[in-house]
């Protein structure tokens, strides 16, 4: 089953498109949501940042998150979306919440339409999981007081990094390129390059479950560590 829903996720396409080498699409699928009704997804995700965070000499819980969000197109399928009128992007908007090493802890899904400092809420159930959280980090559109007051209500610190009003170009800036690099690692999943579900809890489901697998390969599989001086 692990694997049927891996390879429709990095390929894409739809259920029905599955190999005959795997169980009826019916069946794979029906599984997918019945761990999707046991929470399985969120549980496992929390056990991933865990066990990463270990390997690299770090306490299973973090102190710093790092919150952002990317606006997806959304192909014809039923359920809510919406525009994104700052970017032009018709779909679903993934709020994503990560550690310093960009480790996924949380994530959400909400229609395109919903405002970055409105979108904060989606993530009450992902933060509530991780208690040791004392500091969250955002980008300029999450500046406005409603969300330093979800900070607050979640016991964290608000640090807000903004780019310079005088900068040009390309300008990498404090802890927020960590959020856009863990983005990037879900990039190459060709199911993930449009929001495919009907459904905003299993569109999350499906960024969990290829943020997991990701996570166990880097875990199977690590890059050696190289010394500095040489």
């Amino acid at each position: 089953m692990v694997s049927a829903i891996a390879w429709h996720l990095r390929v894409g396409g739809p259920w029905r498109a599955l190999p005959p080498s795997f169980p009826p699409w019916r069946t794979v699928y029906g599984w997918f949501r019945r761990w999707l009704g046991m929470d399985l997804f969120d549980a496992l995700l929390r056990e991933t940042a865990r066990r990463r965070r270990r390997k690299v000499g770090r306490q299973p819980g973090p102190r710093l998150g790092i919150i952002d969000t990317q606006s997806v197109k959304c192909i014809a399928v039923r359920g809510p979306r919406g525009c994104d009128a700052a970017k032009s992007v018709v779909g679903r908007k993934r709020v994503a919440l990560v550690d310093a090493e960009g480790h996924w802890l949380a994530v959400a899904v909400v229609p395109a339409s919903v405002q970055d400092r409105d979108a904060l809420e989606a993530l009450d159930a992902g933060k509530a999981t991780w208690l040791t959280l004392r500091e969250g980090v955002y980008d300029g559109a999450f500046a406005a007081e409603r969300c330093r007051a979800w900070s607050n209500l979640h016991g964290m610190r608000h640090r807000v990094v903004a780019r310079e009003p005088k900068a040009k170009g390309f300008v990498v800036l404090a802890r927020r390129w960590v959020v856009e690099r863990s983005f990037g690692w879900v990039s190459h999943w060709g199911g993930l390059a449009r929001d495919r579900a009907g459904r905003l809890d299993v569109a999350a489901a499906r960024l969990a479950f290829v943020s997991i697998l990701s996570g166990f390969e880097t875990l199977l599989n690590s890059m050696p560590i190289r010394d500095p001086a040489q």
